[in-house]
């Protein structure tokens, strides 16, 4: 063989080299189509962690806001129910202060109050309560205390006739007295004879 006569290629060189070529051809797409996979599987961890994060989020805000939301409506409840009791108990003190000053006024009456309303306005009730069954305590204390400090608030109490002898009865009608005239009743007919009787023109004119 000569310098210059070419070499001699083996045919199963080149179908080996063909084949090489062909393999690394098929690894790379391979390797390509395996890069692409990670990429997506990566992607759809991202997304997944993003989702997952974005859900906690939003679950920490809502359990935040129903915790803030059942607070306030705790709160919101208590502050009724104060309100309520505090409305009551006001409207029971005023509706016990008002009994309390028209018992005093009674009691004033029966002491020979010349004005009762001055005695009940000058006179300290502080110490006056209405009981839980609805009795007054020391209201006699604080009247006949009212008594002895203010006498000329007061006089003597009336005494009833029958202690003083001056009580006056109606006298029973006689038999064949006529009935008194009662107007509701009356005709127009006994109405002008009653007029006429007491000396008066009916019809009037």
């Amino acid at each position: 063989m000569t310098e210059n006569t070419p070499p001699v290629i083996d045919p199963n060189t080149v179908r080996e080299l063909e084949k090489a070529r062909a393999d690394i051809k098929t690894v790379r797409a391979e390797l390509n189509a395996a890069r692409a996979e990670r990429d997506a599987i990566r992607t759809e961890r991202d997304d997944a962690i993003k989702s997952r994060d974005g859900l906690k989020a939003q679950f920490d805000k809502q359990k935040s806001d129903g915790e803030k939301a059942l607070a306030d409506a705790n709160a919101a409840v208590e502050q009724a129910k104060a309100d309520a009791e505090a409305a009551t108990k006001g409207a029971t003190e005023k509706a016990n202060a008002a009994v309390i000053r028209a018992e005093a006024k009674a009691a004033a009456v029966r002491l020979g109050a010349v004005n009762p309303d001055d005695v009940v306005k000058l006179i300290d009730l502080g110490t006056v309560k209405m009981g839980e069954d609805g009795k007054i305590d020391g209201l006699d204390a604080v009247m006949e205390a009212a008594k002895e400090s203010r006498g000329y608030l007061f006089t003597e109490p009336a005494k009833p006739g029958t202690e003083t002898g001056t009580t006056k009865t109606t006298p029973a009608p006689k038999a064949g007295d006529p009935e008194p005239f009662n107007a509701v009743t009356a005709d127009a007919k006994d109405v002008a004879a009653n007029a006429a009787a007491i000396g008066l023109r009916w019809p009037p004119r």
